[in-house]
């Protein structure tokens, strides 16, 4: 039976009132090609838009779209074709999982911590610290693909002593034998339970890629955000595609290795088919001209639409100082580390004026850790900040003794966050610095944003102030490439690019020790 042009049906190419430019037209032209296809679309260029598109250009058959997160789902099913399934890449997994076990799968998102603490009781344990770092380092472990080696299938990482005690080392703690034996007896239980139908988020992946998991197969696969995946979403997406796979994304936006994403992600899944059609997304709609002139050493060929506003940039690190009240609203302040934002926030909250921070987790993390180095609430400001510092002396001495010094840049932002808390909050105790933790994230001031540079991915302001441009490129990157490995240099850069390209029309410069 022939294949039918979706057009013929629908005679809808593109979204109704939109053109497609001479970049799009020429995506287009390959729909009925048999080549797969690499496209590079950089910030702000309309990536979305092409991607809808293509799905309605491409053949009337059954196709799949992998989105990046929830919200881009949502946002992809209300645009693409009925024949298209639209998935995130937790969605997909959840029901290759469902399909390879013949069971309806349940999501119990506290599955680790139940195992944990029955183990515990049935061993009569008191794990105290330890209960967390067991479980991060199981979260750990499923990222990257570790699987205990009484299992008949093969991971990503060997099931060895040296692996786990490294996984450690990420979450700035030390491996013993009893941390050791416990988080690999829960992996193991999580595991057992995953074939009974019990599965968390993480499980949705890591069973579905490395145990088997029955992907449905499809003749077109359009994967969004490609230079995001992990290796284990690679995996996913070659088991789910029979044909064409349409990848399209950013290198230059790629910076979360730091949480398991493939770093070189786009160009590893060139493997996953022999030949590809390389094209580009190179016009920006969102950023104006000055903004992307800044660009074209790290993304040669970016363009500014022909009607993009100049815009422009301002630096105020030539002023003596700068406050709140020259801040213009809306607007949202980035930067490469916690430890400025949250500051710079605790400083606008003093002024009088609201805020947002996004990224409520870091303030839980910051709860956790503070309360790893103080346990009691009535240590004084004076003994909080000996503690803090001694903890980060310590980190540091472990961290160059393991010749890891790409985690000090971390270990140093962590120390800074609880030290300005301290200092910003009039804390005087560490009962009052994780009191105010506890409610600094929790704000709805829409006016005024504050955000890491990874949090800010995806979002887009007026205007956006980078505070403290100088902490990119971090001392341990710049290390790394002295030393040869240009792949943490890569990932700085491109943070870089994603804070500025949030710009739609001014960006600023300002350091945050200029502030009053």
């Amino acid at each position: 039976m022939n294949e039918i042009n979706i057009d013929d049906i629908l005679n809808v190419i593109q979204p109704k009132g939109i053109s497609p430019t001479p970049e799009q037209e020429a995506i287009l032209s390959h729909a009925h090609s048999n080549v797969s296809m690499m496209i590079k679309a950089y910030a702000g260029c309309a990536k979305t838009t092409s991607m809808e598109m293509l799905a309605k250009k491409l053949p009337l058959r059954p196709s799949l779209a992998l989105a990046f997160n929830v919200k881009i789902k949502k946002e992809m099913e209300k645009r693409f074709p009925s024949h298209f399934q639209v998935k995130t890449m937790n969605g997909l997994g959840h029901a290759a999982w469902c399909k390879a076990t013949n069971k309806r799968c349940s999501v119990d998102a506290n599955k680790l911590g139940d195992i944990l603490k029955t183990l515990a009781k049935e061993q009569n344990l008191q794990l105290g610290e330890s209960f967390v770092l067991i479980l991060n380092l199981v979260k750990k472990a499923r990222t990257v693909g570790l699987i205990p080696s009484g299992f008949p299938y093969q991971g990503l990482v060997p099931d060895t002593y040296e692996s786990w005690s490294d996984l450690a080392d990420e979450l700035y703690s030390d491996l013993n034998e009893e941390v050791h034996f416990y988080a690999l007896a829960v992996l193991t239980e999580c595991i057992r339970q995953s074939y009974q139908g019990v599965i968390d988020y993480d499980d949705q992946i890591y069973m579905s890629a490395l145990f088997g998991g029955s992907f449905s197969k499809y003749p077109t696969v359009i994967v969004d955000e490609g230079q995001d995946l992990s290796p284990l979403n690679h995996i996913q997406v070659g088991k789910s595609s029979s044909d064409r796979i349409f990848v399209v994304g950013d290198p230059c936006q790629a910076i979360y290795a730091f949480r398991g994403a493939d770093s070189n992600s786009m160009e590893t899944m060139r493997g996953l088919r022999q030949t590809w059609t390389d094209l580009t997304l190179s016009t920006t709609f969102r950023c104006p001209k000055s903004i992307v002139a800044r660009q074209q050493s790290h993304a040669p060929g970016f363009n500014a639409a022909p009607q993009a506003p100049e815009g422009e940039i301002i630096d105020w690190r030539e002023k003596d100082e700068w406050s709140v009240k020259d801040l213009p609203l809306p607007i949202a302040i980035l930067c490469r580390n916690n430890a400025p934002i949250i500051a710079c926030a605790l400083r606008i909250i003093r002024s009088g004026r609201g805020c947002t921070v996004l990224g409520g987790e870091i303030g839980k993390q910051l709860i956790t850790l503070s309360r790893k180095i103080i346990p009691n609430d009535e240590e004084t400001y004076e003994n909080s900040v000996a503690k803090i510092e001694n903890w980060r002396r310590n980190e540091i001495i472990k961290a160059r003794t393991q010749e890891k010094e790409e985690r000090i840049g971390i270990i140093n932002d962590r120390a800074e966050c609880l030290l300005a808390v301290l200092d910003n909050s009039s804390a005087k105790s560490a009962g009052d610095m994780r009191r105010t933790l506890g409610t600094m994230f929790s704000k709805e001031n829409l006016n005024i944003i504050l955000a890491t540079g990874h949090k800010a991915k995806g979002l887009e302001w007026p205007t956006v102030l980078h505070l403290d441009p100088w902490r990119v490129p971090s001392k341990w990157a710049v290390r790394a490439l002295e030393e040869g490995h240009s792949a943490p240099m890569q990932q700085e850069m491109n943070l870089r690019y994603v804070i500025e390209t949030r710009a739609q029309k001014t960006l600023i410069m300002a350091n945050l020790e200029q502030m009053q």
